[in-house]
């Protein structure tokens, strides 16, 4: 941090100098008063072509905000961030102000500004503010700088990403979702480059004494400003089908202009498939789409309205190169991002504090719109186990956050965009659609989408949107009263299910990984199928429901063998069963095609079972007997979940002579899953067998499968040999990876790493190597890796260099310690590099989950105690200690158990052993696809 003020003092050091207040002020003054209506801002910049060199960072720029109070008051208080922007002129109502007229807190980032001469309510005022701006190179926030090789020449692009606060690093502005209004831009930059706004540029000249072009872009709808954008580069762009009369376009450096085709495509398909759902078209707001691909970019993607900014392998796909899953990433980002052209940025949430009804619904509508464009890839069936069920793990802990928490400082709204907003909301979402009736929940967000067009809702306006729509009659009077748990408290119920004669007894209490909680009670939406019913897990809407104060039996019929609750787990709860019910359940799995229980109920069984397991209500022995069945299971939803569930276990009993019994034994259950998917048969054509292929292949080569490892070393050495012809680009992480670990030649890392380099003009070729590179059990190589991440030029970004450390520990054992080494001694460099102590502190928990013995776990406590270790860092080094030490909790209470039922049943073994294979490719997969 001292670094940043430090270059923030050189770079801003000619303009007037703001004073800097400082009190210990509570948390609540981050927030802006709320005394102010905002109409419009005119925004004009210049970029120096000193900017697109490796040296300059100064630009200068005037904002003028139109604005009135709704309240009277002395001050006007809006947002500049102190390290990035220098004040150099204020000017409210015509009136120049003198300097100890405004102030800028340097912590909190608010300017108040004194509304001098006294002012009146509902009349609109002027605030001009002139300043000179410092790029951003330390991190990929604000207004900030990028580069990408072009030949033999670096190129230089500028570019913003300013979710969730960091549009007030770029220019002062009231930087809160709340405040609404237009914006309008003038940016004068130099004339080799091209610009682009959220808007279409109106007009463009040139000076050409300068050098410079000016382009003016119209104004945009009201809108928040994290949803500003623009972009200065030599970016040339492909033109996708305009959609009622708005204007697509791909956009990204030249050299790549052959992978655009795809996201062009899929954009417009995105754009006419969501006016259709929500009734609203796009064009009634925006007029083009433009989406563009950054080389350096901090997240997946941002919904800048109007110009939607990517990473290169979230936006770019080479048919011939790139595999199915980044194709599937590709749709899938866009959907997500299209979503929120309604949900965030046409409709947005008041505060960050509910951020869940943006990135709920993007996450939702993510898989489920994509679902109609490409149907064929089960979207809507992959949701369940990539989103509920990780979700379900995250919200199991005592310290988990509600849907709709508090947050007022800058760290406390960045920590809502993690797995509880984005995932836990999308799951809600999903179960509400259900409950409702997948039909009566659109009518209902239309309604909702129209009420609040332009402006900002809360849950409650939701809920009231969709109360009344459908005819299903709700446990209480409001919608409201049946979401409010779900939104304002953390965590979600497990579900007991008991069998007593002609019925089943349900009740509910909250699912923790550890602890108790009897108070936290929901309204539970109920779906039962057994085995005597004909249209078996089809029904969705609730039958009936469990509520805070009673609990529900539910008749069955005395010939039923089986009962199953929760019909395609669209209800967002775990369940669990009597004895009894349990051993029927396992009766049908271990019968022809498993009793017709169907493949998404198969996976909930196995994923509620291992986390059942983990927390002691019910036995391994019996989570295990039942996970046997796997053996003569091929289905892709099954083993994915069981993944989830082996992984846990795997991790914890480590490279011990349990651990090497259930990889043994996972290898032989996962016969007939890998039979079903041979090297010999690629099928592109086909997403869920191509998913599939990969998650057997990859862990049936990590267990030592014989015949897997002969064909990816060979297939590897056939790519060594001839230098250009890569592998199926469905099989090439499977080949890459287990060519580096069954190999003794350091050549073969060494040809790997070219190619990476080699492979700078395809993104998704990169990610795929960063990921195998650490499959290596060669220890030197794997530190020479790891310093790469933290050398300059080295050719690995800093958005990828995480992804890089994570794959050195992930991938085998041997690179734990090496990993965790290199964190002791370079965690300051890795911090500097990675660009974020949340990065680092992701790294040591990463790690932690990992070890298995008290001498780890001793020096971990060591290494944490440590003076000097930064804050940020400390924390989550805290609970990376607290992580391994319930890790050797779990191995004392669990571990006997285990080895007993690993010598005594052959069998229950079996069905172990295949589980595991699953889940360690599952955790590859994540690595090599998900960004």
């Amino acid at each position: 941090m001292t670094l940043l003020l430090l270059l923030a003092s050189l770079c801003i050091g000619s303009v007037l100098a703001v004073p800097t207040v400082r009190d210990d002020e509570p948390e609540e003054n981050y927030k802006l008063d709320q005394a102010f209506k905002l109409t419009s801002y005119d925004l004009a910049l210049t970029v120096p072509k000193e900017a697109f060199t490796d040296k300059g960072t100064e630009y200068t720029g005037k904002v003028t905000i139109i604005f009135s109070f709704t309240e009277i008051k002395e001050y006007i208080t809006l947002h500049a961030h102190s390290d990035f922007i220098g004040i150099t002129n204020v000017n409210f109502n015509n009136y120049d102000l003198e300097d100890e007229d405004y102030s800028l807190d340097n912590v909190t980032n608010i300017l108040k500004v004194k509304a001098v001469n006294g002012v009146s309510i509902d009349r609109s005022y002027q605030l001009i503010i002139e300043f000179t701006g410092r790029l951003s190179t330390e991190d990929m926030y604000g207004f900030y700088k990028s580069t990408y090789v072009d030949g033999e020449e670096t190129k230089y692009l500028v570019t913003t990403q300013f979710e969730p606060t960091h549009a007030r690093k770029a220019f002062p502005c009231f930087d809160e979702p709340s405040f609404k209004a237009t914006f309008t831009l003038s940016i004068t930059y130099p004339s080799t480059q091209n610009a682009l706004f959220n808007t279409k540029e109106l007009d463009t000249t040139t000076d050409k004494d300068a050098g410079t072009k000016t382009t003016n872009f119209a104004a945009t709808p009201v809108m928040s400003t994290y949803l500003v954008a623009f972009i200065v580069s030599e970016f040339t762009c492909t033109s996708g089908d305009p959609v009622d009369g708005a204007v697509f376009q791909v956009c990204s450096r030249d050299e790549l202009a052959d992978t655009r085709k795809r996201a062009a495509e899929v954009g417009s398909k995105v754009i006419e498939k969501l006016n259709e759902y929500t009734g609203i078209s796009y064009s009634k707001s925006m007029e083009k789409m433009d989406q563009v691909a950054i080389p350096d970019f901090s997240a997946g993607a941002m919904e800048n309205w109007g110009l939607v900014t990517y990473r290169e392998a979230s936006l770019l796909w080479d048919e011939k190169e790139s595999s199915n899953r980044y194709n599937q990433r590709v749709t899938t980002v866009i959907a997500h991002e299209f979503a929120h052209l309604w949900f965030g940025d046409l409709v947005t949430c008041n505060w960050w504090s509910e951020i869940f009804l943006n990135e709920g619904f993007a996450t939702y509508f993510e898989y489920h719109i994509a679902n109609e464009v490409t149907s064929k890839w089960e979207l809507d069936k992959q949701f369940l186990i990539e989103q509920v069920h990780s979700a379900l793990v995250a919200d199991a802990l005592t310290n988990s956050q509600a849907l709709q928490s508090e947050v007022t400082t800058p760290t406390e709204i960045s920590d809502k965009f993690g797995t509880i907003s984005y995932n836990k909301g999308g799951s809600v979402l999903r179960m509400v659609a259900n409950f409702l009736g997948l039909d009566k929940f659109k009518e209902g967000l239309q309604k909702y989408l129209t009420a609040y067009s332009y402006k900002t809702a809360e849950p409650e306006d939701l809920w009231n949107s969709l109360d009344g729509i459908s005819d299903i009659k709700l446990p209480a009077d409001k919608l409201t009263e049946v979401m409010e748990n779900w939104v304002k408290n953390p965590g979600f119920p497990l579900v007991t299910v008991k069998l007593n004669e002609d019925k089943i007894n349900l009740s509910q209490e909250r699912f923790l990984l550890s602890g108790t909680d009897a108070k936290s009670k929901w309204y539970v939406p109920i779906t039962v199928t057994s085995s005597q019913d004909k249209n078996k897990f089809e029904t969705t809407t609730a039958t009936t429901w469990l509520t805070p104060t009673d609990d529900v039996s539910v008749a069955i019929s005395n010939t039923t063998s089986w009962v199953v609750v929760n019909n395609q787990q669209t209800g967002y709860y775990r369940v669990n069963y009597d004895d009894t019910l349990w051993n029927r359940i396992k009766a049908a799995l271990d019968s022809e095609e498993f009793g017709g229980i169907v493949e998404l109920n198969r996976a909930q069984i196995i994923d509620d079972l291992f986390n059942l397991a983990r927390t002691n209500k019910t036995q391994y022995t019996l989570a295990l007997n039942i996970a046997s069945y796997l053996s003569n299971e091929t289905s892709y939803y099954p083993w994915y979940a069981a993944f989830n569930g082996y992984d846990f276990l795997l991790r914890r009993v480590g490279d011990s002579k349990l651990g090497k019994a259930i990889s043994s034994n996972l290898l032989d259950q996962l016969s007939e899953l890998y039979k079903s998917v041979p090297f010999s048969k690629v099928n592109a054509d086909d997403q869920i067998y191509t998913h599939k292929q990969v998650l057997a292949l990859t862990w049936a080569c990590k267990l030592g499968n014989q015949d897997c490892v002969e064909q990816s070393t060979m297939l590897f050495q056939e790519y060594k040999g001839n230098g250009t012809m890569r592998p199926d680009r469905n099989l090439r992480s499977i080949v890459y990876c287990n060519g580096l670990r069954y190999s003794e030649n350091k050549t073969d890392w060494k040809f790997l790493w070219d190619a990476y380099l080699d492979a700078g003009d395809l993104a998704t070729e990169q990610v795929t190597i960063l990921a195998a590179l650490g499959c290596t059990k060669d220890t030197e190589l794997l530190k020479e890796y790891l310093e790469k991440t933290i050398t300059d030029d080295s050719g690995i970004r800093s958005q990828d260099a995480s992804a890089a450390f994570s794959s050195v520990y992930s991938n085998n054992p041997e690179g734990i310690a090496v990993a965790y080494d290199f964190l002791k001694n370079k965690y300051e460099e890795i911090a500097e590099k990675y660009q974020s102590m949340n990065s680092l502190g992701n790294l040591i928990k990463g790690i932690a989950e990992r070890f298995t013995t008290e001498k780890e776990v001793n020096d971990l406590n060591d290494f944490v105690g440590k003076e000097g270790l930064p804050e940020a860092f400390k924390s989550a080094a805290k609970e990376a200690v607290e992580t391994a030490k319930a890790n050797l909790e779990w191995k004392k209470k669990f571990e006997e158990d285990l080895t007993d039922f690993y010598t005594t049943s052959t069998d229950a073994a079996s069905g172990i052993h295949a589980s595991f294979a699953v889940t360690l490719v599952a955790i590859v997969i994540s690595k090599l696809f998900f960004l």
